[in-house]
C-alpha cells in the first residue's frame, strides 16, 4: 500500500515514451474483463499504472521472501526433530523439552507454509501440484492409517516385507509424508495404529512396548522432516534460480519469459489470491461448520473436520492465510519502503472503494479470529458464533475479489471460481 507514492507526471511521460518503443509496462484496463469462455477481451481504455513495477515488488518483496523464509523454517524443523529423536533413543532427561521444541518448530513451519499457500503458481502448481503436495496436502487424500503403515515400512526398510521393494520416501504418495504426516507423528499421543485392518508388517504394532513405538514414530518423523527440507530446497531452486519462476514473472514482456506482458504476469499472481474462496472460505471454515458443505458429521458443526486437528492449529493457519493475502494485496513485505500493491492499482483505476472494503474485511476476519479464546476445533465443539462470523468476514473479501476487483483491474476470474456465486 502506498499513501503518497502515486506515479508522477514524469513517470507517466516515461511510460508513454516506452509504450511508443514497444516496451510498454501498461495494459488495457477499465470496465471490461477477459471472457474465459470466448477467449476475447472487452474493449477497454489504457492505463498508465506501472504494472511491471507492481509485479517486481510483489515478487521480490513479498513472494520470494515468503518462500525463502519457509526454507529456513524447514531446515530448523529438521534439526529440531532430529535432536528430539536422538534424545528419545538415548532416554535423555531433556527429552520432553526437546519434544516441545520439535512441536514448536512444526508450528512455525506450518505458519510459514500457510503464507506460501497463497502463492500457488509456477512450480507450486506444476504437475498437478506435485511439489506443493509433497510438502503439504490438504484436505488430506489419505488417512492416518497410511502414515502408520509407512512408520513400520520405513523401520523395516522395505514395503510390507517385500525385499525387492525398498522403502524410499521420495517415491511415496503425498498423504504419507509432508507436514500433515509430521503433525500426526509429533502431536498424536495415542500410539495405537489407526488401521481397521492390518497386514503382516503392522500386525504386531499395538502389542509392542511404548518406547519401541515412540522411537519408531520419531525415527520416521526425522525422515519426513528431512524430506520436507529437501522438497523446500527444490522449491527454492525452481523459484529463485537464474531461470527460475521469479525471474520469469519479473521479466514479463522480455525474451525468455512465458508472459508476453506484465499484465499477464500480474494476472497469474492474482489467481493465487483466489485461495481465499474455495480453500479458505469454503474448505477451512464453511465445511467444518457444515455451512452448505457436508463433512463427516453431515451438515452440522464438526470439530474433527478442521485443518490441523491433532495439533489444534487451524486458527493459526487461517490467520497466516489472511495475513499473506493482505501482504500480496498491499505489497507489504520484506522492504517496508517499497509497498506497491494491488491496492495502489485499484486507486489508479477508480477502485478505492473496493480497496477499502477488502481491507476492512481482512481486518475484521483477523480480529474475529484473534478474539477466539480457544482453538477453532474447540470453538466448533461449543458455540459456533465466532467461527460463523469469521466466514462472514472472509466472504466480504471474496465477494469483491470475484467481482469488483477483477473487473476494475481487467484480470481473469480463475476457472475454479467461475460460476461460484456464493
Amino acid at each position: 500500500m502506498r499513501v503518497s507514492k502515486r506515479l508522477s507526471a514524469a513517470a507517466v511521460a516515461v511510460a508513454l515514451v516506452l509504450s511508443g518503443c514497444g516496451e510498454s509496462t501498461s495494459s488495457s484496463q477499465g470496465p471490461g474483463v477477459k471472457d474465459n469462455n470466448s477467449g476475447t477481451d472487452n474493449p477497454t481504455l489504457p492505463t498508465q499504472f506501472d504494472e511491471a513495477a507492481l509485479v517486481s515488488n510483489l515478487v521480490n518483496n513479498v513472494l520470494t521472501p515468503a518462500i525463502e523464509q519457509f526454507n529456513e523454517l524447514a531446515v530448523t524443523q529438521q534439526l529440531e526433530v532430529t535432536s528430539y529423536c536422538s534424545a528419545e533413543k538415548a532416554l535423555a532427561e531433556n527429552t520432553a523439552a526437546l519434544r516441545l521444541s520439535a512441536q514448536q518448530s512444526w508450528r512455525s513451519a506450518m505458519v510459514g507454509w500457510q503464507y506460501v499457500e497463497l502463492m500457488q503458481m509456477g512450480p507450486l502448481t506444476a504437475n498437478s501440484k506435485e511439489l506443493k503436495n509433497n510438502i503439504y496436502v490438504w484436505p488430506a487424500t489419505g488417512s492416518l492409517c497410511d502414515i502408520d503403515l509407512d512408520v513400520v515400512y520405513f523401520e523395516d526398510g522395505v514395503i510390507n516385507g517385500n525385499a525387492s521393494n525398498p522403502y524410499n520416501i521420495s517415491e511415496r504418495t503425498a498423504n504419507r509424508k509432508g507436514l500433515t504426516a509430521l503433525e500426526h507423528l509429533l502431536f498424536n499421543s495415542n500410539l495405537d495404529h489407526n488401521c481397521s485392518s492390518v497386514n503382516d508388517a503392522l500386525a504386531p504394532w499395538n502389542s509392542r512396548s511404548t518406547q519401541e513405538r515412540v522411537i519408531a514414530r520419531c525415527e520416521f518423523a526425522t525422515e519426513v522432516a528431512k524430506d520436507i527440507e529437501a522438497q523446500s530446497n527444490i522449491l527454492l531452486s525452481q523459484w529463485t534460480g537464474e531461470n527460475g519462476y521469479a525471474a520469469k514473472l519479473v521479466n514479463a514482456g522480455q525474451p525468455g519469459s512465458p508472459f508476453d506482458t506484465p499484465h499477464l504476469a500480474l494476472n497469474e499472481i492474482s489467481k493465487a489470491l483466489f485461495y481465499m474462496t474455495e480453500e479458505l472460505k469454503d474448505g477451512k471454515i464453511a465445511t467444518p461448520l457444515g455451512l452448505g458443505f457436508p463433512n463427516a458429521c453431515g451438515l452440522e458443526a464438526c470439530p474433527e473436520a478442521v485443518e490441523s486437528p491433532i495439533a489444534e492449529h487451524s486458527k493459526e493457519n487461517l490467520l497466516a492465510n489472511i495475513r499473506a493475502f493482505r501482504n500480496i494485496f498491499t505489497g507489504n513485505g520484506q522492504d517496508a519502503e517499497n509497498t506497491l500493491g494491488f491496492d495502489d492499482f485499484l486507486d489508479a483505476e477508480n477502485g478505492s472503494d473496493v480497496k477499502e472494503r477488502m481491507l476492512a474485511g481482512l481486518a475484521d476476519a483477523e480480529a474475529t479470529l484473534l478474539a477466539m479464546n480457544a482453538s477453532l476445533k474447540a470453538e466448533l465443539a461449543g458455540s459456533t458464533e465466532q467461527v460463523t462470523q469469521t466466514h462472514t468476514d472472509v466472504k466480504k473479501v471474496t465477494d469483491d475479489l470475484k467481482t469488483e476487483f477483477i473487473e476494475k483491474l481487467a484480470l481473469e476470474l480463475p476457472q475454479t471460481s467461475a460460476g461460484d456465486n456464493d
